[in-house]
């Protein structure tokens, strides 16, 4: 995998900069329309992209750092794993999980790079249950957009929220998701839309009545 990847890029943001490596998102994809042309199934690498849903999310983290400021914070399905690498420059402990292989070795690399003591890169599917990693703050990317994940992502939402967790979700605009958004509106306790890399992008925040960070005040972005 090494000769599909950029050098490190660096992200510079308000509350601090810090490296992701990017792979040759085209080198991947001529790579996966190889295999599919030789009848080989293997799932499309969106892993392979910061998508303009994990820009908003650190555009939100940047500006509410006590979300994730000496806090455990746990993102899954992070792909290349943007906002949980921000939130590492100040978290307590932060988990970034992923099910594909590359997507990790690259958040690996990154925690190497920015020389992180307090980040791990773990493999997790949604589909093969709950986790165990107890956390403050769930941040989910993005991760809305496959009917058949829905209903895991759904539980998995509220299986932290049971837990005390927030959970922030940024997500564009997806009919396949309005169910699943409708089910969670009761927990809701901040909306915001942002526009990123030309897309709209909403931000949710979630969070039970024994979350410990649901009395906080939001911070509305500068137009």
């Amino acid at each position: 995998m090494t000769n599909q990847l950029h050098p490190f890029l660096r992200f510079d943001f308000n509350n601090g900069s810090f490296l992701v490596q990017v792979p040759d998102e085209k080198a991947i994809q001529q790579a996966y329309a190889k295999t599919s042309e030789k009848g080989i199934v293997s799932e499309f690498p969106f892993w392979a992209r910061i998508w303009p849903s994990a820009h908003a999310m650190v555009s939100f983290l940047d500006r509410h750092p006590f979300l994730y400021q000496d806090r455990r914070v746990v993102e899954i399905a992070a792909g290349l794993g943007l906002p949980a690498l921000f939130t590492a420059l100040g978290a307590k402990k932060v988990i970034a999980s992923d099910y594909q292989a590359k997507a990790l070795a690259c958040m690996k690399a990154s925690i190497v790079a920015n020389g992180y003591n307090n980040m791990e890169a773990l493999h997790y599917n949604w589909m093969e249950g709950l986790p165990e990693w107890e956390t403050d703050v769930l941040l989910l990317s993005d991760t809305n957009y496959a009917p058949a994940d829905l209903m895991a992502v759904e539980q998995l939402i509220h299986w932290y929220l049971k837990n005390g967790s927030l959970v922030v979700l940024t997500t564009p605009h997806r009919l396949a998701a309005r169910e699943m958004l409708a089910d969670l509106a009761v927990f809701c306790q901040y909306t915001e839309l942002l526009d990123q890399k030309g897309q709209s992008i909403t931000v949710y925040v979630y969070a039970a009545d024994n979350c410990p960070l649901q009395s906080f005040t939001f911070q509305e972005p500068v137009q």
